[in-house]
């Protein structure tokens, strides 16, 4: 459990104004959004010890603990992710008491009353502090309920424009650390006219993505899986691409997309087809959703994939890599075409050292996945079988 009365707020909050700062257009902004760039500080003076036990007494209960340190530091914050725009400090969090009316809303449509997602989800509303002052439709609750070892309450945040059940974060610290990641997702990928988005946090994910990607080829495939969730969470290009082709070998299929890289001429011989086989699985005529996943490829992908596309359906899809692997891919082949499946996947296994990828960002082979011969050999054992196996020239 994380001691959250530890955590450096005050650089954690310094990093994500500077960062915030620097992202701004120039076009014309808000009077505060102007002040706040010219500060760099998203929040406001800290509040002493007197007036946050003042608010305890107004409420009637001790604020939790990583809230309570936060407000030692800034006492309150702007631009909480995209979508909270002012959170509440010391003057103006206040019981929420059910003021949207969303516990009996939520509570009509409960399933479970035992899951904090069901039964219990109009709990928060009637008894919870509200934190936002300004958002987009989005509440923020402070649950005192919800209550931790270490005397921390749950957050819960809800929006309808999501169309999905309250989230839960762990803590307040948890919470602005969701923020944080939200702030950078909805930055990694900046429109036309938006500066640059790269900082000391961009760099250091980048760089832990690199070494995540050596690290799978190496083998070491759950080091290299933490280390691309990590990136994938700040919205890092190409995080979610290479994470997804562990995911799907470890016979994980849902929102497996291979986003960034399934366009890439390089790499879409090898991850189309995976992609392809899972459409047609669910028995998708419709052919727009996997289109959609290609948006912005060349004509050359998109005429791949629609060839890929009738040999999967018509069941002529065959895996044919060149070289020596590919020579070993045919043998093993043929070993499951006579039903040895056993020796087949042997014969597979043993030649994944001379596995050649077409460019650095493709950790190990995918396409034989769509192959009905070779396709029905992958398992979460062997699939976790050939990432340890070292691949790509790494020992």
């Amino acid at each position: 459990m994380t001691d959250t009365t530890c955590f450096d707020w005050q650089s954690f909050l310094l990093r994500w104004s500077g960062e915030w700062a620097d992202s701004l257009p120039d076009e014309e902004q808000s009077d505060e959004d102007e002040a706040a760039r010219r500060d760099r500080w998203l929040g406001f003076p800290p509040a002493p010890e007197a007036r946050i036990e003042a608010t305890e007494a107004r409420l009637g209960r001790r604020l939790p603990p990583s809230y309570r340190e936060f407000l030692k530091v800034s006492d309150g914050w702007r631009n909480a992710g995209e979508f909270v725009w002012l959170l509440a400090g010391t003057a103006d969090v206040h019981w929420h008491d059910d003021e949207s009316g969303l516990a009996e809303i939520l509570e009509e449509y409960a399933v479970d009353d035992a899951d904090p997602a069901g039964g219990r989800q109009g709990d928060p509303w009637r008894r919870g502090l509200q934190l936002d002052l300004e958002s987009d439709a989005v509440y923020v609750i402070l649950d005192p309920g919800d209550v931790a070892e270490d005397g921390e309450w749950a957050v819960y945040t809800w929006a309808s424009w999501r169309a999905d059940v309250p989230e839960r974060h762990a803590n307040f610290l948890a919470f602005m650390q969701d923020m944080y990641r939200e702030f950078h997702c909805l930055r990694a990928r900046p429109d036309t006219g938006v500066p640059e988005f790269d900082n000391a946090t961009t760099r250091e994910l980048d760089a832990l993505l690199e070494q995540a990607r050596v690290t799978a080829l190496r083998g070491d495939w759950e080091a290299a899986a933490d280390a691309l969730d990590e990136a994938g969470a700040y919205g890092r290009p190409r995080a979610t691409g290479l994470g997804d082709q562990i995911r799907r070998l470890l016979g994980q299929t849902s929102q497996v997309f291979f986003e960034d890289l399934v366009t890439d001429p390089r790499y879409a011989p090898e991850l189309l087809p995976p992609l392809v086989a899972e459409h047609v699985a669910h028995d998708h005529r419709d052919d727009d959703a996997l289109m959609f996943h290609l948006r912005g490829a060349g004509e050359g992908v998109v005429a791949l994939a629609h060839e890929v596309l009738a040999q999967v359906r018509g069941g002529t899809y065959r895996y044919a890599p060149a070289g020596p692997f590919g020579e070993a891919v045919g043998r093993a082949r043929e070993l499951a075409r006579l039903g040895d499946d056993d020796g087949a996947w042997r014969t597979f296994r043993e030649a994944l050292p001379e596995w050649e990828p077409p460019g650095p960002d493709h950790l190990a082979p995918l396409g034989w996945v769509a192959d009905p011969l070779l396709g029905p050999l992958l398992t979460p054992e062997r699939g976790r079988e050939l990432l340890a196996t070292p691949r790509g020239g790494r020992a």
